[in-house]
């Protein structure tokens, strides 16, 4: 089953500035880095995604918990991805290891599908005097 996610601009900022949200509804510690699987995600998708690069993405369930997704190969288009699109592989409800991303035209298949804490807050830049 295939289903395309959206994430608005609005929402990335909203929550690039909630790390203490973040953190509140982070994996324990001796769950991080453990192989996952987003339930659902034929029914209620993805809430926000946030790119590593071309090899992996960041993915936010509805609960606001973080996964890291690790792409085989480089997905070129992942970069500069404003939505993406999940194939859950022989019309599963849930998105594992064994699915795929879709992305602009280019299928990203994945190697991996773990427990995170989601991405590093941007560094704050500071104003030159």
């Amino acid at each position: 089953m295939i289903k395309f996610l959206m994430a608005a601009a609005a929402a990335a900022t909203v929550l690039s500035g909630s790390s203490a949200l973040a953190t509140q509804r982070g994996w324990p510690a001796d769950q991080l880095g453990k192989e996952a699987s987003i339930p659902f995600i034929d029914t209620v998708g993805i809430y926000n995604f946030k790119p590593d690069g071309d090899r992996g993405v960041w993915l936010q369930d509805q609960h606001r918990r973080w996964y890291y997704a690790r792409v085989l190969g480089p997905c070129t288009g992942l970069p500069f991805a404003t939505r993406i699109g999940v194939d859950t592989r022989f019309g599963g409800s849930q998105l594992d290891r064994t699915g795929t991303l879709l992305v602009d035209r280019d299928r990203c298949a994945l190697t991996s599908l773990t427990k995170s804490n989601g991405p590093l807050p941007k560094p704050k830049k500071t104003k030159r005097g």
